[in-house]
């Protein structure tokens, strides 16, 4: 058994912050932030909050009142909530009226949540059923905007999508590293830390084996991949994990220039922006993978 992508959407907030902006007050250019990380600009909030990126993500999936009724899971994928209770699922099944039998949960696993929350999710549905899973990040809120190695690189956003059960198997495969130093955020601190070239070296060395592996024990060519959906944290890091698995860019969808480093919502952004432009057609095979703090990672494998 397996899950499908039923419907995809997303929603960025309307301020835009070019990197001409950081050059104000950090040392810094738009010339080497885009040279090293492949950002031009990102998108943060103003006056609003994470859980009105994600009711506007929601509305804009335009659900049916049988879609509606069908749902009977919702999993949020946060690391920048900020409400420890009630968690954030829950307030998404009051807000919209989804049935009492939901089961609603919030995960943190950094940028390795949504992927993690298929897995989840597939673990959980049934036939029959439907589950929302959205990613939302409010970064630019926990920020320390003295680092210019960290607060250059996070926008905020939410995307979300509806799976429904499938007797198509999904396959998946996820792990962890531990590492507290490398990405990090105490709330008694002043903001995010985070250790970019010890993560550049954790994506390009464990996750490039780790998508090598499962394809190999999977049966699965690499060749027959459509699209890999990757966390979007740098396009080098892209290009070099493309460039190990000898297979082009043209599968490694992109638009961390205009988004930024959107954590545990970059995925959900990255394919409601492709399915919206109908770069997806039914069959097509994905491997989505992400990496994050935790160290953590997960990969999923899905046909659309």
């Amino acid at each position: 058994m397996g899950i499908r992508i039923k419907k995809t959407a997303s929603y960025l907030p309307k301020k835009v912050v070019d990197n001409f902006y950081f050059e104000t007050f950090l040392d810094t250019s738009d010339d080497w932030i885009s040279s090293r990380t492949g950002i031009k600009q990102r998108h943060f909030v103003e006056d609003s909050g994470i859980f009105d990126l994600i009711e506007k993500t929601i509305v804009n999936l335009n659900l049916s009142q049988e879609e509606i009724r069908r749902v009977k899971t919702i999993v949020v994928v946060t690391c920048t909530t900020s409400f420890a209770i009630p968690n954030l699922a829950s307030q998404v099944q009051e807000r919209f009226g989804f049935s009492k039998e939901t089961y609603s949960l919030d995960i943190n696993m950094g940028c390795s949540g949504f992927v993690a929350g298929l897995k989840l999710v597939e673990g959980i549905i049934k036939e029959g059923e439907c589950a929302l899973l959205i990613g939302a990040e409010v970064l630019s809120q926990i920020l320390d905007f003295s680092d210019r190695n960290t607060a250059v690189l996070f926008g905020d956003g939410a995307g979300a999508v509806l799976l429904e059960y499938s007797k198509k198997n999904s396959i998946f495969s996820s792990g962890t590293k531990r590492n507290k130093r490398v990405l990090s955020y105490d709330h008694p601190t002043k903001g995010l830390h985070m250790e970019g070239r010890e993560v550049y070296k954790f994506a390009v060395t464990t996750i490039g084996k780790s998508i090598d592996n499962f394809l190999k024990i999977n049966n699965i060519k690499k060749e027959d991949i459509n699209y890999f959906i990757s966390h979007q944290a740098n396009i080098r890091i892209l290009e070099t994990l493309a460039k190990n698995l000898n297979i082009s860019m043209d599968k490694f969808p992109s638009n961390i220039e205009r988004v930024g480093n959107t954590s545990s919502a970059s995925i959900p952004i990255l394919l409601d922006e492709i399915n919206r432009e109908s770069r997806l057609k039914h069959g097509d095979k994905i491997l989505f993978f992400a990496f994050g703090a935790g160290l953590t990672w997960a990969l999923a494998y899905l046909e659309w």
